[in-house]
């Protein structure tokens, strides 16, 4: 362990480069020094909160030399939050940070030849604020008030919210309108210091597109005189949906981890996915960002290159948006995902749409992939858009064999994307990597990756 840095030393740094969580990185003798709210190209001096053997922890005490990118905060409150960490810088910086991102990724885990490998500039969103259509927030009392919070960055402190500034402006009306009349209700709210009271979180997903929104209300426990009070959401302007779930364990990291009960309204709301209308149950995975998944889903298209003839097979499919959206331009379109839920919303999908050359299976992906080789389907293109952690070592050693033409790889983890495909190097090239920035002031980058076949 290098002796030389230790707690509460104060040391000066030079930035040198955007980490995945947005902190800024320095180096003190070849040690990488991590440090929140501090630029590229800043000079700061910055205090040790934490050393470890390979890395340190510090904060900023003074910003020596200042960025030009550096911006005042809109919304400094969710920086609190550790949340939307990259609005101290402009627009333009970060998206020429989070092509960083992805390529020091690759520096990182990928051991091919990167000078083959092209990659593009971000393409960056028309909207920075304004662009989530789905919150989940605990919901608190505030005095008499009832509020939805954050939690302060590390910490399980909530801090209340007076503004929603990612959430779309439909979104952000209908909570107002929730918390309004929950107030004059006078209703049970959970309070986790005391393990009393009932209301736990409050979840909304709103589609601009046809002014739909379904809202969820997480309990600690069944209460009838509480369903009655919640039923009347339906009676706000554009609610179309309410329905509540139970989830009793205070330490659960999943704020839905049970089934979804209708209360009021349709189970399933309408969105619109360019001309593509589509419904989607409560716990059905959805880009959270509408305008930008439109921009996504046409590098997909740009990617895989159709000409009208491809089988298309989609991995994770969720509510088989990205097939859906390709099958117009392709002879057939398979998708495989295993929740139950996301693959009956898919066919519903398929079917609002006059799509019929479609099919969607439910379960684990290597089985039904296993299936479609002993019928002699081969995919001409696959297309794998996986969650964070990637995809499994079962699946990455079957494409390895597999005789699939080209591999579209949706991403929205650049370790992982990295990692995943210097395992597929040894059969694939990776042609090249465009970063679509889905959400703006976050360090999140999503991507979308060519590999072709040798």
């Amino acid at each position: 362990m290098n002796a030389n840095l230790n707690v509460n030393d104060l040391i000066l740094l030079s930035i040198k480069r955007i980490g995945i969580n947005g902190e800024g990185i320095g180096y003190y003798k070849r040690l990488a020094v991590f440090v929140e709210g501090a630029l590229v190209g800043e000079e700061v001096e910055v205090k040790i909160k934490e050393r470890k053997e390979r890395y340190a922890i510090g904060e900023i005490t003074k910003i020596k030399t200042k960025s030009p990118h550096r911006v005042d905060p809109p919304h400094p409150v969710l920086l609190d939050c550790g949340g939307c960490t990259l609005q101290i810088m402009s627009y333009e910086e970060q998206i020429r940070q989070k092509k960083n991102i992805l390529m020091e990724a690759f520096n990182h885990y990928y051991h091919g030849d990167l000078s083959k490998v092209k990659f593009y500039d971000t393409i960056g969103a028309k909207d920075i604020w304004g662009y989530r259509n789905k919150t989940q927030l605990p919901v608190r009392h505030d005095g008499d008030k009832v509020v939805v919070g954050m939690y302060q960055h590390n910490t399980n402190r909530l801090i209340h919210l007076d503004e929603y500034p990612i959430e779309n402006p439909l979104v952000q009306k209908v909570m107002q309108e929730i918390l309004d009349y929950l107030t004059k209700s006078n209703i049970d709210i959970y309070n986790p210091r005391f393990r009393q009271g009932n209301l736990r979180y409050l979840v909304i997903r709103g589609f601009e597109e046809t002014e739909e929104v379904q809202v969820t209300f997480v309990l600690m426990k069944e209460d009838q005189r509480l369903f009655k009070i919640l039923k009347e959401v339906i009676k706000i302007e554009n609610v179309k949906s309410v329905n509540y779930t139970i989830n009793s364990d205070p330490k659960s990291i999943e704020i839905i981890n049970n089934k979804v009960i209708n209360l009021a309204g349709q189970t399933k709301i309408k969105g619109k996915l360019g001309d593509l209308e589509f419904i989607i149950s409560p716990t059905a995975f959805f880009q959270l960002n509408t305008k930008q998944t439109l921009v996504l889903y046409d590098e997909i298209i740009k990617a895989a290159n159709l000409k009208g003839f491809e089988k298309v097979l989609d991995l994770y499919c969720g509510i088989g948006s990205i097939g859906l959206y390709l099958a117009r331009h392709v002879e057939e379109v398979r998708g495989i995902d295993n929740n139950r839920e996301n693959i009956e919303d898919a066919k519903e999908f398929a079917l609002m749409n006059g799509i019929q050359n479609s099919k969607f299976y439910f379960g684990e992906i290597l089985p039904h992939l296993h299936n479609f080789q002993k019928e002699g389907y081969v995919p001409d293109v696959v297309i794998v858009d996986p969650p964070r952690r990637g995809m499994e070592l079962n699946l990455l050693n079957y494409l390895q064999k597999a005789k699939v033409r080209k591999i579209v790889y949706v991403s929205c983890n650049p370790s992982t994307l990295a990692k995943n495909i210097d395992h597929l190097q040894r059969s694939y090239d990776l042609k090249y990597v465009v970063p679509i920035d889905l959400f703006p002031n976050t360090p999140h980058v999503e991507s979308v990756s060519l590999l072709e076949r040798r």
